[in-house]
């Protein structure tokens, strides 16, 4: 059974996956491998084709990356098409060697990624939440607002999602939510 956490910044998927995997379950996470992968030399040389003024002393700075790409949908693309193939890739080579393959899927619905999933469960959060959230983890509350916009809406993410949970309380809550919904799947 092949399962996909997903949901927009900051509504709580994290939280889900890091409770998953106390529980003991693998969570493959589509931003850790994007993460490993901006480590990866071959990776590297290819974004620097593109973005060769985020790179200084020849070693990628991540933040002026992601203001460019956060703030220019043609360079965001261009990262996405160096990226996003090579991290579908890894993760459905896992799901088929697993029997019980759970990932966290950020863009499980703009990348058109159902498909490749028995089930999936999108997490949500009011925009409130979200903010107050993205806020704590030191964005202001501008950036915070800009990159929820940038992606695809709550409305039409609900419109596509299988089963929902709604995140808006304390992390006890969304446990007790977590519990109920892998009871369906795991026992």
């Amino acid at each position: 059974m092949k399962i996909a956490i997903t949901g927009s910044i900051g509504s709580g998927k994290s939280s889900v996956k890091e409770y998953l995997k106390d529980l003991g379950f693998k969570v493959f996470d589509c931003d850790e491998y994007n993460a490993y992968l901006l480590n990866d030399e071959n990776v590297l040389n290819n974004i620097k084709e593109y973005f060769p003024d985020c790179f200084i002393d020849n070693k990628l700075d991540k933040k002026l990356l992601a203001n460019i790409i956060f703030n220019d949908d043609k360079s965001k693309e261009i990262l996405e098409n160096i990226l996003h193939p090579l991290i579908i890739e890894k993760m459905l080579s896992l799901a088929n060697q697993e029997e019980l393959f759970i990932a966290e899927v950020p863009l499980l619905f703009e990348k058109d990624l159902e498909s490749h999933f028995d089930h999936h469960l999108l997490i949500v959060a009011d925009e409130k939440k979200i903010i107050k959230r993205l806020m704590k983890k030191g964005y202001s509350k501008e950036e915070a607002v800009s990159r929820l916009n940038k992606q695809m809406s709550i409305e039409d993410k609900i419109k596509r999602a299988e089963e929902i949970i709604y995140n808006n309380g304390n992390l006890r809550q969304l446990h007790r939510k977590i519990d109920k919904w892998l009871k369906k799947y795991v026992g």
